[in-house]
């Protein structure tokens, strides 16, 4: 796949068929994106069976956030948020960051990439990094001071490539009370 994001996607682009990568907002395929989440999680080491034991995962933050879907065939195979925030109380899993580190992100415009997901069968084909080009590329467009993110330990180094750093690692989640999770900043 011999494509470029930047600058951020206008609608949708087609990739080496049949993948096509798109921007989607609420409601657009969000029940779809919800389902992706509980199929690429529910068999992974480290998470409570029993919150991934339902049909999708939909938070009321992904009313307000943009969201990247990845379709092969019409079907999403793999999807990503990023919201954008005025301050840190409002960005997901902030609450699990020590006290020690808000004044790193007083009075700055913030986009939070998250719950990026692909479906099991269709990784190690670069989605994910595509999926990281297009939020990063919004939000180098919208002005926003830092973009922070809160991968798992699989993300780390993909991350820091794009000029992430690592903050801390977090209290673990009652969803994944099993895996790491951290907290990393790339500031613009």
């Amino acid at each position: 796949m011999n494509i470029s994001v930047f600058p951020p996607l206008t609608k949708s682009v087609m990739l080496d068929d049949p993948y096509c990568i798109a921007e989607a907002s609420f409601p657009e395929y969000i029940y779809d994106i919800g389902a992706l989440r509980i199929r690429a999680w529910h068999d992974e080491p480290g998470v409570d069976a029993t919150f991934f034991d339902r049909r999708t995962w939909i938070e009321p933050i992904d009313q307000t956030a943009q969201h990247w879907v990845v379709t092969r065939k019409n079907v999403v195979v793999a999807a990503a948020r990023m919201s954008f925030h005025d301050t840190l109380d409002s960005v997901p899993y902030a609450s699990l960051l020590p006290n020690s580190h808000w004044s790193l992100y007083t009075h700055k415009a913030i986009a939070s990439i998250n719950r990026l997901v692909v479906d099991p069968r269709f990784r190690g084909r670069g989605l994910a990094r595509l999926l990281d080009q297009a939020r990063i590329g919004m939000a180098i467009d919208k002005g926003v001071d830092v973009i922070l993110a809160q991968p798992q330990i699989s993300r780390l180094e993909t991350l820091k490539k794009l000029n992430f750093s690592y903050v801390c690692e977090l209290p673990r989640t009652p969803e994944m009370p099993n895996r790491p999770l951290f907290f990393m900043h790339r500031h613009l």
